[in-house]
């Protein structure tokens, strides 16, 4: 067997093996708090308004809701982050999770907070979802953190063909459609949602307006562990249609 050859099999061998090796799992964290919009806005500056701002305030906010600074009679009660059923992840083409979550307390922090081993190139799905119909009802903004990145805030909008968005909004009738059909992802989210801060969301935002909102959180996990954060605002929904709710608008994705 001359060299060249004998050296082409140890290359080749080599390849197989290292394709053969387990992936190993990498820990990812995610904090989620919902507060009221005037809680919110609150912290934060005008500008720190504008689609995809970042700022002093948001951080500050954060900050808050770490410390346990933020009264609770500001954050929306029944509002806990949960992870969603197998089904509901494979529509989503992501994973679901099963782990411990822990919930914001009158001693600790007020975030909800869910620790996870997980696959680089995957992605975890995870859902808020009001308990009953209790108000506010309307999700208005999130903020969003991963890995590197600063937070930086987002209003929900439609995609409509244009830039990716880190928040999109659908209507919630057609995600439980498509849930069931088992493609909401390759149909309707995947040509629309931003996931390039390693987090984005989809709202799911209800025609009746006394029924919540519910809020998907999409995870893509990246090589190395991260902590992902999410803070949502909430305000109660406009019923009598007298003025412009701002997530209803279309927004083509130019900031």
């Amino acid at each position: 067997m001359s060299l060249l050859t004998r050296s082409s099999g140890i290359a080749v061998a080599m390849a197989l093996l290292f394709l053969a090796a387990p992936v190993h799992a990498v820990e990812y964290r995610l904090l989620v708090a919902s507060v009221v919009e005037t809680s919110f806005t609150s912290f934060v500056s005008r500008d720190e308004l504008v689609y995809g701002a970042s700022g002093p305030g948001l951080q500050r906010l954060e900050t808050a809701l770490t410390k346990g600074d933020i009264d609770w009679g500001t954050m929306p009660p029944g509002r806990p982050l949960t992870s969603v059923p197998d089904r509901v992840a494979r529509a989503w083409a992501g994973v679901g999770v099963r782990s411990d979550i822990l919930r914001g307390g009158v001693d600790t922090g007020r975030w909800d907070e869910v620790r996870w081993d997980g696959k680089p190139g995957e992605r975890s799905i995870w859902l808020i979802k009001a308990t009953g119909n209790p108000r506010p009802q309307s999700v208005q903004r999130l903020t969003l953190e991963g890995g590197a990145s600063p937070v930086r805030q987002y209003l929900p909008f439609t995609y409509t063909g244009s830039a990716r968005l880190a928040v999109l909004q659908m209507p919630q009738p057609l995600i439980t459609f498509a849930e069931n059909q088992g493609n909401v992802w390759d149909r309707w989210v995947a040509k629309g949602l931003d996931l390039g801060q390693g987090i984005g969301a989809v709202v799911a935002f209800s025609p009746n307006a006394l029924n919540p909102d519910l809020v998907y959180l999409v995870v893509q996990q990246g090589e190395r562990p991260a902590t992902y954060r999410a803070v949502i605002s909430w305000s109660d929904a406009d019923i009598d249609r007298e003025s412009p709710n701002s997530k209803r608008i279309q927004h083509s994705g130019h900031h």
